[in-house]
């Protein structure tokens, strides 16, 4: 007879011996971290056992080591935790040690619910909200869009410079206060120079005195708010729409960080929040308001780019669409006139951005470059 000789052994053996390093590991482990400055609460859930006992660590460094022993133990482990004011340092550093990490948007409607909110029930929400996540319940979290630290710098400096001019905006409307309360009236940009030497002439001594504690505040937001705004400037280059001013393009692209992530002009527009409510069952329909859901400072600066469109560019198509309410007197209608411009021209920013349409296609009208 002739010996059978075969050589399926050698991976087989392989097979069952890879088997076996793993026999002790589970396959994911879920951990909810509700982060606070002083100390971290975490869950973790095995596979599919029971959400075990909420970890106390007391620092940033304690709660890499904790994530680091579950690695030990799983093929597989994923990190949630509350976007706040923490930032995304703890992000950063669980993805540099080839951790999987999410941050979501907080939310506290079951606790609101129950009426009990603490620290450990919070961990423990946010460990079953991952878990029901991953097994494929994209409700199960609102995940929140992650920058880069170059993305994160750019919204900062975009962010800081609108804080200044609110600032700005406060100051000077306490002072506006004071002459109102003593009937002098209004006065529009009371501090600066000229507007300043004539109410020296009109105002008693000691009003004026007050008034001039705030004037040197006032003037060196102006220096600090000009400096911004020429900075913003220089990050814009190519061909812009006329009426969309570089500093506008610059925070909105700072704002939606990057227009490639976003795949159809429906999630655009729903980023900016400029899409209707709607409350429809069966055959009834009903559409809203809008649902102001997305970024509140992309709203804004869209709206402040559509007053300015509107302007230079009337031959732009959705501004002719809306022509006759733009000319009315119904300001209801005059302002959902606006609405539904930015809604398109954020959509035909975003083509233009992705190179989905140019701007002959899109009866835009360029400067600049």
């Amino acid at each position: 007879m002739k010996e059978n000789n075969t050589l399926e052994a050698t991976p087989v053996a392989s097979a069952k011996e890879l088997k076996t390093q793993e026999a002790g590991k589970a396959k994911r482990i879920v951990i909810g971290t509700d982060a606070h400055l002083r100390g971290y609460q975490a869950a973790r859930k095995v596979d599919n056992a029971t959400i075990g006992a909420v970890a106390n660590l007391r620092s940033e460094t304690e709660l890499l080591l904790y994530v680091e022993r579950q690695c030990e133990q799983a093929q597989e482990v994923v990190v949630v935790y509350e976007a706040g004011p923490l930032g995304y340092g703890l992000y950063r550093k669980l993805r540099a040690r080839g951790v999987k990490c999410l941050v979501c948007a907080p939310d506290s409607r079951q606790q609101q619910r129950k009426r009990r909110k603490t620290n450990q029930i919070d961990a423990r929400t946010l460990t079953s909200n991952l878990f029901n996540y991953l097994n494929g319940n994209e409700a199960g979290l609102q995940l929140v869009r992650v920058p880069t630290a170059e993305q994160e710098q750019a919204r900062l400096a975009s962010r800081q410079h609108d804080q200044l001019v609110e600032e700005r905006k406060r100051l000077g409307a306490m002072g506006n206060g004071l002459l109102l309360s003593q009937g002098f009236g209004s006065c529009k940009h009371w501090w600066r120079p000229k507007a300043l030497s004539r109410l020296e002439q009109l105002l008693p001594g000691w009003l004026f005195a007050m008034l001039q504690n705030w004037v040197d505040l006032l003037r060196a937001l102006d220096e600090k708010i000009q400096k911004a705004k020429a900075a913003l400037a220089k990050g814009c280059s190519g061909p812009r729409p006329k009426g969309a001013g570089a500093n506008s393009l610059v925070q909105l692209g700072s704002e939606v960080l990057d227009w490639d992530l976003y795949l159809s002009r429906r999630k655009i527009a729903c980023l900016a929040g400029m899409v209707p409510s709607e409350w429809s069952t069966g055959e009834n329909q009903r559409r809203g308001s809008i649902t102001k859901v997305g970024v509140p400072a992309i709203r804004r600066i869209i709206t402040e780019m559509v007053w300015r469109i509107i302007q230079f560019q009337p031959q732009y198509p959705p501004v002719q669409k809306w022509q006759e309410a733009l000319r009315g007197t119904n300001r209801t209608l005059k302002k959902k006139a606006v609405v539904a411009i930015g809604r398109q021209l954020i959509v035909d920013l975003w083509r233009l951005q992705t190179g989905r349409a140019s701007a002959q296609q899109l009866k835009l009208v360029m400067i600049g470059g």
